[in-house]
């Protein structure tokens, strides 16, 4: 009986190779299926980037109507912007409204967001879902709706409103970002911070607001944008003092030289850099988190703060 279980002298035990055709196979298709997302993204990255890069090509162009082709290229309708003083009161203008609305965004949305974060009460879901209605609502509806409140306490459409309007959408944004923050901040460490002596007022000062100022920096440059950008509120908040959507809304509606390429050139230019930075900011602020949950204690530069 041994005989037959143990393998004959002088032949090896068979050995089961792996099917070599089979794992080539699975690797062209994977190289395939890698090629394939390369070019989808490309192709939806140039759909979403075309017509800012559209815009671009046209504000370097000397022709004086958008057609094709272009007769050659100049450097004269940025000159033309930087003359226009109309057009630079629009830009300004903007910053300035971008600027106040965003403050006010960041206060009131870090407020929302520590009160829906350490303050549980029944139907905080719901409450939460309807803080976000502004940031989802139409402009168009968001803008009336503002304006009949304005007429009914008697605010006339001018700086104030357009503030007022813009920070009713930004700070919903604000306040979710930071609250994603929040979520994984380790309570730990305000914990520490009231063992070691420190009030609620010096334990946000010196635990809470660092731990999620990187996310606050990254929801105002986003909020800026998006400020920036909108037309659809302010066309309804705005009073004699348009801001560039506005005021290039107006000129497109009776014909506009290209200069006016050169302002969203530079508008697109700036959003997508304060985009880029924010992405970078929030990555870092999902780092510190992280490292914070590893570490699971306050720094000792914190501890000597307190």
């Amino acid at each position: 009986m041994t005989s037959g279980i143990l393998s004959r002298p002088g032949r090896a035990p068979s050995i089961t190779r792996p099917d070599r055709t089979t794992a080539t196979r699975s690797k062209l298709w994977g190289r395939v299926g890698t090629t394939a997302a390369v070019v989808f993204l490309g192709l939806l990255f140039l759909y979403l980037y075309a017509p800012l890069l559209v815009t671009m090509l046209f504000s370097f162009a000397s022709n004086k109507v958008q057609t094709l082709p272009i007769e050659g290229f100049t450097w004269s309708w940025y000159g033309a912007l930087f003359a226009d003083a109309q057009m630079l009161d629009a830009i300004r203008y903007s910053l300035l409204v971008a600027l106040v609305s965003v403050s006010i965004s960041a206060v009131a949305g870090l407020g929302f967001a520590l009160l829906a974060q350490r303050v549980k009460v029944r139907g905080g879901g719901v409450i939460s879902a309807l803080s976000a209605a502004p940031m989802v609502a139409p402009g168009m509806v968001l803008g009336i709706s503002l304006l009949v409140v304005f007429n009914l306490i008697g605010v006339q459409p001018g700086f104030l409103t357009i503030a007022v309007g813009h920070a009713a959408f930004v700070t919903p944004l604000v306040s979710f970002v930071i609250q994603q923050r929040l979520k994984v901040a380790d309570l730990s460490l305000e914990d520490a911070s009231r063992d070691l002596g420190a009030g609620p007022l010096r334990t946000f000062w010196h635990v809470t607001l660092p731990g999620v100022r990187v996310a606050l920096l990254a929801a105002c440059l986003l909020g800026f944008t998006l400020s920036m950008d909108e037309i659809a509120v302010t066309y309804f908040l705005a009073g004699t003092q348009p801001t560039l959507p506005v005021y290039v809304w107006g000129l497109v509606r009776f014909g506009f030289t290209p200069e006016v390429n050169a302002a969203f050139t530079l508008i697109g230019g700036g959003s997508l850099l304060l985009l880029a930075l924010a992405g970078v900011l929030m990555l870092v602020s999902a780092r510190r988190a992280r490292r914070q949950q590893a570490t699971g204690a306050p720094s000792d530069r914190t501890a000597e703060q307190l």
